[in-house]
């Protein structure tokens, strides 16, 4: 599958989910404040965003399926690498749309992912972020502000960018 069927292959994934899915209400966009939740993460420990108050996180809600999220992992492993010290990174995996956690944890142990990983394994995060399409990336601010959210795959680049302009 090329770039462009990839594409309009996700584009139409959201546009089906945003119009078939109206009971979600309007989603969680900049300026408001993030919701908190707790996850087990994918060594069985359990995160609450609010532990990481006072820090600048980035979200990330993907799924192993989705080939985007596959080609942005390289680019969040980069992003990761150079902010680390500063930025707590943070991926959701929307267990409930996979296979199953089993496949997920072969998926993340194969991949070698050098961040967190949180098994949203009921979908209930994804419904309080309001979810519509994946990859989707929040910026949050030390504050639990959103400063920025971004449908579709981000950059390592694109991601520097927006935590330094904070």
């Amino acid at each position: 599958m090329n770039k462009t069927s990839k594409f309009v292959f996700f584009l139409f994934i959201v546009s089906f989910v945003t119009f078939s899915n109206t009971s979600y209400g309007s989603a969680l966009e900049q300026g408001e404040n993030a919701h908190n939740f707790t996850l087990e993460t994918n060594t069985s420990k359990s995160l609450s965003l609010e532990e990481l108050k006072g820090k600048i996180v980035v979200i990330n809600f993907w799924t192993t399926w989705c080939t985007y999220c596959q080609e942005e992992l390289a680019e969040l492993t980069t992003f990761y690498e150079a902010k680390k010290e500063d930025v707590d990174l943070i991926a959701v995996n929307l267990t409930s749309s996979e296979q199953s956690k089993q496949e997920v944890l072969q998926f993340i142990n194969h991949s070698n992912i050098p961040f967190t990983v949180l098994m949203d394994v009921n979908g209930e995060v994804a419904a309080k972020y309001k979810i519509i399409g994946i990859p989707t990336t929040f910026i949050i601010n030390k504050k639990g502000m959103v400063i920025k959210k971004v449908l579709g795959p981000v950059t390592a680049e694109m991601l520097s960018q927006i935590i330094d302009g904070m």
